[in-house]
């Protein structure tokens, strides 16, 4: 069951993070009302000829309840503030016209063999007179590999009534030949267990802004696994006497959301915050088959150094779940955005913390260079947050943005961690 280390390993990561254009309101005030006679003023009795009443203001004079010339009416806004529904000067208006992006590439993975991919987009407002929401995006991803692997995703999002609103439903179907790890720090690159597994999914999402740029919701999610792991040709005998294990799972919960966005795009930030929290609850009483909770959490702040053309993303995560848990589902390194450089779950346990930083440089036409660095690790349990193996991240990469208002880009990035170098192709920013 042993095998030499592959040296380079090739991923892609179809990962698009939901940005968020989120100009604050503009709030409405009223002039104040004209002023009263003071009270020491000297009395003289109103003038016979403009008819005006004692107490009652003279002709071209405002009413005490009314503005005075030039002023804005109670609930306008001032002159040079924008009108409630627009974003403030100097902040970018979402794209108020259709979008599409269709782009095949092609993809080694010594997981997969080889591959080729497509991902299509479609962005698009789903109110023209609504100038705070962000772009709605109809997407689609597939792939196919020389393994016999493929995976199928659709996914919807929409933002209605000035961004108060969030909704998303995801779900597709996936088969994947690949290699198993282990978990936990006693696993070797060069002892991996073949795995196979068939999903479906679904997924729905729904958050409401409550304050600010506070947003709670929830989600429901189901995926149905069938997985099979089993011994490789090399192990011996008694090793094979185990194997195959075939297990079939249904996942099925619900979950609490939060999220706190004051980024200033979707999918390339050049300033802002992004904090969401995922906690989920799967349950036989939700119609699963098994009982655990899964929570994560994430920080990611967006620093404009100049003109919008030199940013510093910083990030900071951490994932952890609960025993019953299936193995396959554990928090590992190399799925997402967070440890560039590592086989998909070439380390994996309980708890999984990382953070990086990553330097963005667009210099010429929409074309760019990143650099990044990162730390993580894995452990069993918060009581061994600081017994897991130190897991280092780093590398460059290139950008290219294909439309500069929505700050869309396509990226190429090139990590090593502590043992292989991987290479990365997506649409959008890593984080």
């Amino acid at each position: 069951m042993y095998r030499q280390a592959r040296r380079v390993r090739v991923r892609t990561h179809l990962w698009i993070a939901l940005g968020l254009t989120w100009p604050a309101h503009a709030v409405a005030q009223s002039a104040p009302p004209a002023a009263s006679p003071s009270s020491d003023a000297p009395s003289s009795a109103p003038s016979t000829d403009d008819g005006a009443d004692l107490g009652e203001p003279k002709a071209g004079e405002p009413k005490a309840d009314e503005p005075k010339a030039g002023e804005p009416k109670a609930g306008e806004p001032k002159a040079g503030e924008p009108k409630a529904g627009e974003p403030k000067a100097g902040e970018p208006e979402p794209p108020r016209k259709p979008k599409f992006i269709g782009i095949p590439y092609p993809i080694f993975n010594p997981q997969l063999d080889f591959a080729v991919g497509a991902i299509a987009m479609l962005t698009y407002p789903l109110d023209k007179r609504d100038k705070l929401s962000p772009p709605s995006a109809t997407q689609l991803f597939g792939l196919i590999s020389s393994n016999k692997s493929y995976f199928v995703l659709a996914r919807q999002e929409i933002f209605w009534a000035a961004d108060n609103n969030r909704a998303s439903l995801a779900t597709g179907v996936a088969h994947f030949n690949s290699d198993y790890y282990g978990s936990g720090d006693a696993t070797s690159p060069d002892i991996t267990f073949p795995l196979k597994t068939d999903s479906f999914f679904i997924q729905a999402k729904y958050l409401r802004r409550i304050w600010n740029r506070l947003y709670l919701g929830g989600k429901y999610q189901l995926m149905v696994t069938n997985s099979n792991l089993s011994a490789p040709d090399e192990a011996p005998d008694e090793i094979k006497s185990y194997f195959p294990i075939e297990t079939d799972d249904r996942n099925s919960g619900l979950g609490a959301l939060a999220e706190f966005d004051s980024r200033d795009t979707r999918f390339s930030a050049t300033r802002g915050f992004y904090v969401p929290l995922d906690v989920t609850w799967f349950s036989e009483a939700f119609g699963g088959t098994t009982n655990y909770v899964q929570a994560k959490i994430a920080y990611n702040s967006y620093h404009d150094l100049h003109q919008k053309k030199l940013i510093l993303a910083l990030r900071a995560m951490m994932k952890t779940t609960t025993a019953n848990t299936p193995y396959y589902l554990l928090p590992a390194v190399g799925n997402g955005p967070d440890l560039r450089g590592y086989a998909s779950g070439r380390y994996r346990d309980y708890v999984f913390m990382a953070t990086q930083a990553e330097l963005r440089w667009y210099f010429w036409k929409g074309l760019g260079a990143v650099v990044f660095a990162g730390i993580g690790s894995t452990t069993g349990g918060f009581d061994e947050l600081f017994k897991g193996t130190v897991l280092p991240s780093y590398g460059a990469g290139v950008r290219y943005m294909l439309h500069k208002d929505q700050r869309l880009v396509m990226r190429v990035d090139y990590g090593r961690g502590n043992e292989d170098g991987m290479i990365y192709f997506s649409i959008s920013e890593a984080y």
